[in-house]
């Protein structure tokens, strides 16, 4: 369900807990699903990030994906752009709260994982207008609207003034659990965590941390890393979701040709990543 949508307070499928929010929105624009009401964390940080920002955002969002959260941030470059990614390497659900409007791709690098995100089952969401474009005023009044969707936001890298901070100001107001990533002590995207933790923030140092956070017991399954699979396999696993696809989207997704795609499908079935569904179909098996 691509076409942008309007979602009001007390209605069926807007977020009750965005009433947390200050001051809470009064509609919203929807592109994609929500999903059923599953727990959410948001995972944000810097947008000059570093590699092992990239990596740690990635590596939770996969855990938390696994474990059937909804991995929530920000569609920003760097740490945002991580998270989405993990959360659809791992078949898992992700939103982009968005300060611009859902029919916007900002930045305009984003308009292919935007659509995969779409693609994968998941959601972009938006107080603005359709059409309003980004502007510095729009992110930190995004930013509440990111923790108050979550049900813990974890802070992964971030200077000393980073917007990431003003996300994890808006957990504290609203009383959401919030946790920080730690890095080396004298780097400066550690600057923002380190003060967290210093101030009482969680330690996220994996995703059984997070979920443990949220009173839940971390599974085998989110403790496992990806397979090591043949590149046409993880190209494909990466576009496999919850929900089924035709394997002729799936292969314009990994950027493979038909033939090559039914073999690779065919590897994950018998790998028991992947399960076919009438109409040549496929999804990403539950395990």
């Amino acid at each position: 369900m691509d076409t942008p949508r309007t979602l009001l307070p007390g209605q069926p499928g807007f977020p009750p807990s965005l009433a947390r929010a200050g001051p809470p929105p009064v509609r919203l624009r929807l592109r994609g699903d929500l999903g059923a009401p599953v727990r959410r964390v948001a995972l944000v940080g810097a947008r000059a990030t570093d590699g092992y920002g990239r990596d740690m955002a990635r590596r939770l969002a996969r855990g938390l994906a696994r474990a059937g959260v909804s991995v929530v941030s920000g569609g920003a470059l760097g740490v945002d752009a991580a998270a989405h990614e993990g959360a659809l390497e791992a078949g898992g659900h992700t939103v982009a709260v968005l300060g611009c409007g859902v029919d916007v791709a900002y930045p305009p690098s984003h308009r292919e994982l935007f659509a995969r995100i779409l693609e994968g089952g998941g959601a972009l969401l938006s107080e603005l207008d359709d059409g309003a474009a980004a502007a510095p005023w729009t992110f930190p009044r995004r930013n509440r609207l990111v923790a108050a969707l979550s049900d813990a936001v974890v802070v992964v890298r971030a200077g000393a003034r980073s917007g990431a901070l003003i996300t994890a100001g808006q957990a504290r107001a609203q009383g959401v659990p919030l946790l920080a990533v730690p890095g080396d002590a004298d780097h400066d995207l550690s600057a923002g965590p380190l003060a967290l933790l210093r101030a009482g923030a969680r330690l996220a140092a994996d995703a059984g941390d997070v979920l443990a956070a949220l009173g839940l017991t971390p599974g085998t399954q989110a403790e496992l890393p990806l397979p090591d699979l043949p590149p046409d396999q993880a190209s494909l696993l990466a576009a496999l979701g919850g929900a089924s696809r035709h394997a002729d989207e799936l292969a314009r997704s990994a950027g493979l040709g038909a033939g090559a795609a039914m073999a690779a499908l065919l590897g994950l079935e018998l790998a028991g990543l992947a399960e076919q569904q009438p109409g040549l179909r496929f999804r990403r098996r539950a395990t």
